[in-house]
């Protein structure tokens, strides 16, 4: 099997040895635990009711090439659970963060892996990434009525991803979605780099920073279907 990734863009754990915030002389996980106390303020995990697509949606959505899933409120504490593999480890210190839920309903997709990514969203900051996004969802409204693309939580990319376990692998190079989920000082979390092997890598990357591994992948949820 092919392995993860091993470039310049860091796992979590080995971004957090470099002690960027000057706590040396603190255990590692101890450090990463207490950074996250200190400068994300994490929300209690909650279910968000998102509902599903009406029929005419669900047929215009298909008809252009998306795939509708259900997402059912998952953490990566509950997929830990039930035996899914996760290859990043610095989440492990950090149980508010793996308690964080996936919304509750139904979102789009393109598993077409040139679709998947919005075209050049790599190397781009969060907020570039985010009007791209905006974009796209203009463009999508103005042809199928109640519906919004965004820009996901890690949670919801991560219960898509062991739903369709060849999201984020070979066929996507192994990349990464970015995602508005805060996770270290200005840092948010991406999910990507899944391998069989392995599992799924949860990382984080800073919000004002591209990098060519890091794009953006829109959900498409409903606004006005059916709750």
């Amino acid at each position: 099997m092919p392995e993860p990734k091993k470039d310049d863009f860091q796992r979590p754990d080995e971004w957090v040895d470099q002690d960027p915030y000057n706590v040396r002389g603190k255990p590692t996980h101890k450090a990463a635990e207490e950074l996250l106390a200190e400068d994300v303020e994490l929300q209690a995990p909650e279910t968000r009711e998102e509902g599903t697509f009406t029929s005419e949606q669900t047929r215009l959505l298909e008809e252009e090439g998306y795939q509708i899933y259900t997402l059912t409120g998952e953490s990566i504490a509950t997929l830990k659970a039930k035996g899914f593999k996760f290859w990043s480890t610095w989440h492990e210190q950090n149980p508010q963060f793996e308690t964080l839920q996936s919304r509750v309903g139904q979102v789009a997709i393109k598993t077409d892996p040139d679709e998947f990514f919005i075209p050049d969203s790599n190397n781009k900051t969060l907020d570039k990434q985010l009007e791209m996004v905006e974009e796209q969802n203009k463009a999508l409204s103005q042809r199928i009525s109640g519906v919004k693309a965004i820009l996901g939580e890690a949670a919801d990319y991560i219960e898509l991803a062991f739903q369709n376990n060849e999201l984020f692998g070979e066929k996507y190079d192994y990349n990464y979605t970015r995602t508005q989920t805060p996770t270290v000082g200005s840092h948010v979390a991406t999910v990507g780099d899944f391998n069989p092997d392995n599992g799924l890598s949860v990382n984080y990357w800073h919000r004002a920073h591209g990098h060519g591994d890091v794009w953006a992948s829109p959900l498409v949820v409903p606004t006005s279907g059916t709750k």
